[in-house]
This record gives structure tokens, C-alpha cells and sequence, in this order.
């Protein structure tokens, strides 16, 4: 499936990116940029597979959806695997002196004893994600690697219970690791791994685990005193878990016990830069107890900003919020313009700010009436200065609108002055996290005092009304003030609209708004509050055109990744195998005459010593298992390294010299351990492989067929055509030639019916690219004729390296359907600046281009 496209900054109404960003960020993110064009040379295998799998690979969920990383989630991993897999980089000091020497008097941290990064990353990007991503990256280097200094005991720590309960989610029995692309399926064999929420016990033994729990535990809270707390230390941990005197300690004696390295990562950490704080301490002591200490601290926050605004000196990766605006991985904040709206003189808040409830209300509803043909809930926030104001506003609302937020439609959350949900609104407001974004939820309003903090994924807020002065003594930070609006309700559904969060408020409340503006260098997009009515355009089967319905069949894969190529690697023939003969020692006649790909034996050593160093190995065994493990990492089938090994030593016996030798001879013994030796070996195997890797399958009918009336809507932000040929309501198209040539179908008198095929609707190909990943196509039209031809057609733009093999896989999948169904069915690939030459009027003209067909 394509990636989601980045929508350009012009049609956002946002300034060039230019953001303020911390000391080292620059200069990491240009290496890292020039070592991602060298194809990730100087890491593992098995972080290479792991890289290769995550962003070069297509996903399917287990639902059907496509799923891809986002370029910031890839970011964000190339960018920890290079500091600290190939720089190498283990300190603070050091992190500083290698990207921002020319940054004098940066502060360093006091505890500089374990190495610890901070990934910014804006509310709503995924940093969970990223999260599942190193915890699976170290695990298999330490697992299947055997690296030192990677870990496999990992704890991730929430700054409080609603974050706890969130994360939980996601890890809980494993489930992000199951559901995600997390684990390659070649490397699911060392997958031993276990994860545990706090207060659960510990179970029969596992070579990795995941410990999540809220900062809390570690505290040994007493009842006396506990009202004593200072109000500093609440800020930064969050309202007093009651944790059982059985949970105490228990997960750092655990982790303890488990020996080390273990990798600490910290959840919404923009408290973390108080090195005395409770938490870091926790931190230090873990690190000074657990065998080998901590493989790294990994803080994971939006705002990672000391109290005078400056940027953590250790951030190594920066997502701002304007990018994520920007790549649409965010909800667009739009800022409303309220003239003519004023404050009503009274110290009553519902009376003060009555008028600017009445907008956000009025916002609301057009959300609604806008939303009701997609399934989906509105949620309208309300954000008042102290809790006397919002329960008065929140009474006010319920009787001013009884059918849409009277009683449990409206909830109340009042949080103390911190942001953190008070004491007694904690369950409902866990409540409130779990089910209001489901259908079945009633609720339709929230009124908070200050916005809640993290934790609250809310997904469905599209109006957010900010009622209150805000000041620096708040201690929150701008983008704090509608980052919970900012999630995507359409996650997943479409890569083609643009969502949207509206901001109304008072002035002081859109001043801040602005300060938003100031610290992200960025100019939101305004609308004029009671003028510029909203309009979401959605796409859907139209029910007066089903005679314009296509059905397209079901076919079964045609392609798989084979679980076992035992039959086809015994039948190798090592023999007629091509490599030249490698020298048997330091000069030899070998040596002088070797060329392989290009290169003699001196710089093809030169070359290759840069990424290929092979373990110090005492017998011919461990040289041979050595590379049957490498080999069987680069085909993706770890599994075959049994059957691998006998043929490796074949190969090295009777091949690789040119002649019979005996390799447990201590003198070739040393020759098959050369780096060029291993070179030559893994490359002459995977090459002889790599085709045998994936089978072709006999292609079946699974299904008559799913009608593109079966698409549910969907929103969407591009281009529409009007057009009656298709059974749609609206012709989605992703660019202006897509618009064109719809209405070239539309026109065309010889089309019966056609359509665009959306994202919703699911349909793939399944191909595999130049490397051999498997990877899917989304044809973009399918076409019927009066005479009852059926086609597939494909609009190209420019093409890149996979277009051939794209074009293969549609060719082959209309032969099959042909077969299958008896329908004819055809492929064409459509060039623009061919197409625009041609200015054809009927589809048959089109037929010009058919002879690009399956070679």
C-alpha cells in the first residue's frame, strides 16, 4: 500500500518548517540522514532484518487494514539504533561533545552514569509504538545476537494511573507486539517474552520481560503524613497511587533478579529533568543494583522543555508538533475567530462567557450533522479557570441543552492546579479515558478545569473552548492546551483527509493559543466563528447508482514466504555454484588473481572489514555455524540454519578454494575466517536462495466477489469528481490527473461503469519487490465496458524502481481472475504525459498502451 502522503504546508495555511529544536538534534539528524542512504551499514543482521522488515516492508493487519510506520516512527528508531548501535555514543558529556561542540556552556547532567536519550515526539505521533520498536530491537540483538551491552528485561514507567491504564492497553498480554508488524515472522522462533502489569505475579521463566508500572510503586508511602506531600513532588508524579505494601519494590527486586542490562523507558517524561526528583532516583538505584546496570534510559515525551522553555540537552530526536500538522498525523488545529463575541460582565461564569459557549455549542452540532453519515461522535471541550466555574458552566449546559449534554451527556473532571484529575474523579475519569470515544458512550461533553493532561487519548474532540486566563504560574506548557484534541478520530481508515480540531475561546485563551504559535514558528489556519460553516466531504455508495456496482473476485495469495526450504536446500548443487576461488593464504597465487564483483582481494578487504568482522573462532564448526546463521538471517529463515550448516561446510570443503581441502586443518581453518571469506560465502549462498524464498502458489477463488458498495464512508480532503458512471456519490482522486482522467471514463462512450478504487475498500495485489519483501499494490481504477471487458488501470505520474514489478503482479492477477471467474479481465497502465499526447475520447483508444504486458 502507498504510504500516507505528507500534505504541503501551502495547503495548511503554515509557514515553512523552521523549528527551534534542541542542541544536538541538527547535526544527529544529517548523519543519520546519509547513513540511511548507505542502507544502515555498520549495524547487525538482526537489526538490519528488523529495519528492513519495519519500513520496507508492507503490513496488513490482522483485520485487513494496511499499516504503516509513519516516517516519524522510523525516524525516531534510525535514529536510537545509530547513537547508540553505530556511534556508539553511552554518556551525556559525550552526546555533547560529538553533536553540539559548538555549543558552548550547555549544562551537564549531574548523574552521568548510564546512557540516556530523550525522543520528542508531538502528542497523537505514536511514540508507543516506537516504544514496541526498541524493546523488539534490543531484545533480538541481545537474543539472537548475543550482544553485550543489549537488553532483555525492559521496564516501562507512567508518570501516573490514567497513563498506567493507557499503556496497559497496549502491552497488556503482550497485545501490541501480536497486533503491530512488530516481530518478523523469520525471527517469531526466539520470540520468548513476557509482560507484566503491575501487581501481577511472576510466571514460569521467560528470556525476556516487560515490566510496566506507574512511577508510584517505588514510593514507600506510610499514611502518616501522607497529606504532607509538597505540592513539586505531586507535579511531578501525578495523583497518590494506593499501591499494596505486596507491590512495593516488587518490580525492581524482579528486574534485579533477572540480571542485567536493563532498558528503562519513561512515558509523557517532561518531569524527568529534575535529576533529584523521586523518579530519577528510582532510576539511579535500579541502575546501581541490577547485574551490568541499565542498557539505556529512553524518555518519551511532546514537551521535553526545562522551566525556562529551553529544550533537554539530551533529546536526539525531534518531532514537532507543526510536522506532525504538516505529515497529517495530527489533527489540524483551527483557531476561530470570534468578532463581535465579548465577555458578559458578571462574575457568574455561565453568564461571562454565555456567548462563547453558544459558538462552541453551535461548532459542535455542525460536527455532528457532519459526522453522522460516518458512524462517528463528536466530542465538545470545555476548559474553565477553577471548579466552582466548571460546575456552574457544566449545570449551565445541561439545562440550556438537556437533549445533547443533559446528565450523563455531560461529564464534569475537575483537576487540581498541577493538570493532574483530583483524587476524587479518579475512577471517573478512567471511565470516561476507556468509553467515550465508543459509539455506545452518551457522553457528548466534557468540562475540565485546566486540559487534562497526558494519558487522555480521547480521539473524537473536535471542538475545544478554552474559558480561563491562562498564566505562567499554570505550569503547563501551549501545546499541553490542546494536545488532547489532537489525535486522528480516522486512524488507519484514510490516508487522503485532513481532520481537524476547532479552538474557540476567550482572548486570553487564544493568546496562548498563539504562544503555540510563537514556540512552533508556525501560523494556524483561522475560521470566522457563526460565518465559515463546516464541511466534510464523504465519500459513500450511492444507492440511486447500483446499477454502476463492480464486483471484484477474491483470489487467494499467489505468493507466500516459505516456512521451510529444508528440500530445497538439501538439493543445492554446491558444484555449480559461481564464486572465484578465495586464496588459502596471505599471497598465494589465489590471492593475486581474486576479483569478486568488481574488486581485488585488497580493496574488496577494505570494503568489507567495514561492516563484516567476524567473531575470533577456534574450530571450522563454530566458522560454519557461524555462517549459516548469517546466511539464514539474510534470507529471512533463521529456522533453516540446520540445513544450512552441512551444505556451508560443503561448499567450504569442495567450492570456495577451487579445489578439496581440509577445513579442520588450524591453516584453513584461519583461511575460511577472513572477512573477504565470509563475504564471498553469504553472498554466493543468498543469491542461490533468494529466489527460493518465495513460492508461487496456485492461485483460487476464495469469493465470488465483494461489490464496491460494500465500502463503508469515508471522509475525504482531495479532489472529487462528479460523476454518474460510478457508484459513488463523488469520484475521490488523489491528484488532478486522477480528476482527469475520471472524467475521461466519464465521458468515454464504450465505460459501462468505472470507479476509484478507495483505501477503505481494501483491494491488493500482492508483489514482491527488487529484494524479494513481500509488498502490496493498489491499482487505482477499475473499469467496465459495455461489451462486458473488465480493467484494471493504473494512472502513473513518474515511476520508480517497482512500477515493473507491479505491473507483473496486476497482469498476472487478470489472468487469473479470467481463468477463475470467466469474466475477462485486463491490466493497463495509463502514462500521464503519453495519455495527455493521445487525448483519447474513447477507452478503446487506450488500448495503445496494453502492449506493456507480462515479459
Amino acid at each position: 500500500m502507498p504510504r500516507r502522503k505528507a500534505v504541503p504546508s501551502e495547503q495548511l495555511g503554515l509557514l515553512e518548517v523552521r523549528s527551534k529544536t534542541a542542541p544536538c538534534v541538527p547535526a544527529i539528524r544529517k548523519v543519520v540522514a546519509d547513513w540511511r542512504k548507505s542502507n544502515y551499514k555498520g549495524v547487525t543482521d538482526t537489526t538490519q532484518a528488523l529495519l528492513n522488515y519495519w519500513f520496507k516492508t508492507d503490513h496488513r493487519l490482522p483485520n485487513g487494514r494496511p499499516f504503516w510506520y509513519h516516517d516519524s516512527q522510523r525516524e525516531a528508531m534510525e535514529t536510537l539504533v545509530y547513537v547508540y548501535e553505530v556511534a556508539r555514543i553511552r554518556r551525556h558529556k559525550e552526546l555533547l561533545e560529538k553533536y553540539a561542540h559548538d555549543m558552548p556552556g550547555l549544562r551537564l547532567l549531574q548523574y552521568d552514569d548510564f546512557a540516556r536519550y530523550c525522543i520528542k515526539m508531538a502528542t497523537g505521533s505514536g511514540k508507543t509504538k516506537v516504544m514496541s520498536l526498541a524493546i523488539a530491537w534490543q531484545y533480538f540483538n541481545a537474543v539472537v545476537e548475543g550482544k553485550e551491552g543489549y537488553a532483555k528485561t525492559f521496564m516501562i514507567i507512567a508518570p501516573n494511573v490514567i497513563v498506567f491504564e493507557r499503556l496497559r492497553t497496549d502491552f497488556s498480554g503482550g497485545r501490541i507486539f501480536r497486533t503491530d508488524p512488530v516481530i518478523p515472522p523469520e525471527m517469531k522462533i526466539f520470540w520468548d517474552f513476557d509482560c507484566y502489569m503491575r501487581g501481577e505475579a511472576e510466571r514460569a521463566s521467560s528470556q525476556g520481560a516487560l515490566y510496566l508500572t506507574n512511577i508510584q510503586q517505588f514510593y514507600e508511602r506510610s499514611d502518616k503524613g501522607a497529606e504532607q506531600e509538597p505540592e513539586e513532588l505531586t507535579a511531578v508524579l501525578g495523583p497518590k497511587h494506593q499501591a499494596s505494601q505486596l507491590e512495593i519494590g516488587d518490580f525492581d527486586q524482579r528486574i534485579v533478579k533477572r540480571g542485567g542490562p536493563c532498558l528503562i523507558l519513561n512515558d509523557e517524561a517532561h518531569h524527568t529533568h529534575d535529576e533529584d526528583s523521586e523518579w530519577n532516583k528510582v532510576i539511579r538505584r535500579l541502575h546501581s543494583a541490577i547485574p551490568n546496570g541499565l542498557a539505556a534510559q529512553l524518555d518519551f515525551t511532546a514537551t521535553p522543555r526545562y522551566s525556562k522553555g529551553a529544550l533537554f540537552t539530551w533529546v536526539i530526536y525531534d518531532y514537532p508538533l507543526k510536522q506532525a500538522i504538516i505529515d497529517n498525523i495530527v489533527k489540524r488545529p483551527i483557531k476561530g475567530i470570534a468578532t463581535g463575541i465579548q465577555e458578559g460582565r458578571s462574575d457568574v461564569a455561565s453568564t461571562r462567557y454565555k456567548a462563547y459557549l453558544s459558538a462552541g455549542v453551535e461548532r459542535w452540532r455542525e460536527y455532528r450533522g457532519q459526522l453522522s453519515p460516518l458512524g462517528k461522535k463528536p466530542i465538545l471541550f470545555v476548559m474553565m479557570n477553577d471548579t466552582d466555574d466548571a460546575d456552574d458552566v457544566g449545570d449551565y449546559l445541561r439545562v440550556k441543552y438537556p437533549e445533547e449534554f443533559g446528565g450523563d451527556k455531560l461529564q464534569i473532571i475537575h483537576t487540581d492546579k498541577t493538570g493532574e484529575v483530583s483524587k476524587k474523579e479518579l475512577d471517573k475519569a478512567r471511565k470516561v479515558v476507556r468509553e467515550v470515544d465508543e459509539a455506545e458512550s452518551p457522553v457528548n461533553c466534557i468540562v475540565s478545569v485546566l486540559m487534562l493532561r497526558e494519558g487522555w487519548d480521547v480521539q473524537n474532540v473536535t471542538v475545544v473552548v478554552g474559558l480561563r486566563p491562562y498564566t505562567s504560574k499554570a505550569n503547563i506548557l501551549p501545546e499541553q492546551t490542546i494536545g488532547r484534541g489532537l489525535r486522528l478520530m480516522f486512524r488507519g481508515l484514510t490516508k487522503d483527509y485532513t481532520e481537524r480540531v476547532d479552538v474557540i475561546g476567550n482572548n486570553a485563551f487564544i493568546k496562548f493559543v498563539e504562544d503555540l504559535e510563537k514556540d512552533e514558528d508556525m501560523e494556524l489556519e483561522t475560521f470566522k466563528v457563526g460565518v465559515d460553516k463546516l464541511i466534510i466531504v464523504t465519500i459513500a455508495p450511492d444507492p440511486q447508482k447500483m446499477d454502476k456496482d463492480i464486483t471484484l473476485p477474491l483470489l487467494s495469495p499467489i505468493l507466500a514466504r516459505k516456512k521451510t526450504l529444508a528440500e530445497e536446500i538439501a538439493g543445492l548443487d554446491i558444484a555449480s555454484m559461481t564464486c572465484p576461488p578465495l586464496p588459502s593464504r596471505e599471497g598465494d597465487k589465489e590471492a593475486q588473481t581474486f576479483q569478486y564483483e568488481g574488486y581485488d582481494i585488497i580493496t574488496l578487504q577494505k570494503i568489507v572489514e567495514r561492516d563484516y568482522t567476524i567473531p575470533e573462532a577456534q574450530t571450522a564448526q563454530e566458522v560454519i555455524s557461524y555462517y549459516a546463521k548469517r546466511i539464514a538471517q539474510d534470507v529471512k529463515l533463521p529456522s533453516q540454519f540446520a540445513s544450512l550448516a552441512p551444505k556451508v561446510r560443503e561448499f567450504l570443503e569442495i567450492k570456495a578454494f577451487g579445489r578439496n581441502v581440509n577445513i579442520e586443518d588450524p591453516a584453513m581453518t584461519k583461511a575460511i575466517s577472513t572477512n573477504v571469506a565470509q563475504y564471498v560465502t553469504v553472498k554466493t549462498f543468498v543469491n542461490a536462495l533468494r529466489a527460493l524464498v518465495v513460492e508461487e502458489l496456485q492461485p483460487q477463488l476464495l469469493n465470488a466477489g465483494r461489490k464496491l458498495s460494500e465500502t463503508m464512508p469515508f471522509p475525504f480532503s482531495r479532489p472529487t469528481l462528479d460523476a454518474k458512471k460510478t457508484v459513488f456519490n463523488l469520484v475521490p482522486c488523489e491528484n488532478d490527473f486522477e480528476k482527469r482522467f475520471a472524467k475521461f471514463l466519464e465521458g468515454a462512450n464504450d465505460v459501462a461503469a468505472f470507479a476509484k478504487l478507495p483505501d477503505p475498500f481494501g483491494f491488493v495485489i500482492e508483489y514482491t519487490d527488487a529484494v524479494s519483501n513481500l509488498r502490496y499494490y493498489q491499482p487505482d481504477f477499475v473499469v467496465v465496458l459495455h461489451d462486458g471487458i473488465h480493467y484494471l488501470v493504473e494512472t502513473k505520474g513518474r515511476e520508480d524502481v517497482d512500477v515493473a514489478h507491479k505491473d507483473r503482479a496486476a497482469q498476472i492477477w487478470c489472468e487469473n481472475a479470467t481463468l477463475l471467474t470467466g469474466t475477462s479481465w485486463n491490466y493497463i497502465k495509463v502514462p500521464q504525459k503519453e495519455f495527455e499526447k493521445l487525448q483519447p475520447t474513447q477507452f478503446s483508444d487506450l488500448l495503445v498502451f496494453a502492449s506493456a504486458r507480462l515479459i
